[in-house]
């Protein structure tokens, strides 16, 4: 089973704004989390999307991936980047300090056995319907 990642970093957004948007996808397979992302309006959504497509073109030229088409997002790892410090001078001779958060993020891919989708996938694909 061949894996394929891409890597994302110092990009100039909170991870806490990542997170809810790496819940969405994680699990799931890879054509329906790039659906997802399409159409969520979140700004990082846009950012996760780019970060999914270069990792199923990795996986494409990966020589351990056989069919790209049965691909699920098996990890999505969103962690703290360095943060920038600036100062903003207030009143009163008071100093505000100012953070610009970054973040660390990373799409691992699998290709799932026999073309049949993992456990995880199917039962979280299940989820919200009926």
């Amino acid at each position: 089973m061949g894996q394929a990642s891409a890597l994302l970093r110092f990009e100039r957004v909170s991870f806490r704004k990542m997170k809810p948007v790496a819940d969405l996808i994680r699990h799931r397979r890879a054509e329906v989390a790039e659906r997802l992302l399409m159409v969520s309006p979140r700004r990082t959504a846009r950012i996760m999307l780019k970060l999914l497509r270069s990792a199923i073109a990795n996986a494409g030229n990966s020589p351990d991936i056989s069919d790209t088409s049965s691909l699920f997002v098996s990890r999505v790892d969103v962690g703290p980047g360095p943060t920038e410090k600036r100062v903003s001078f207030r009143a009163r001779g008071r100093v505000f300090l100012i953070r610009h958060r970054r973040s660390h993020v990373r799409i691992v891919l699998e290709e799932a056995k026999d073309g049949v989708e993992s456990e995880r996938v199917r039962a979280r694909g299940s989820e919200g319907k009926g």
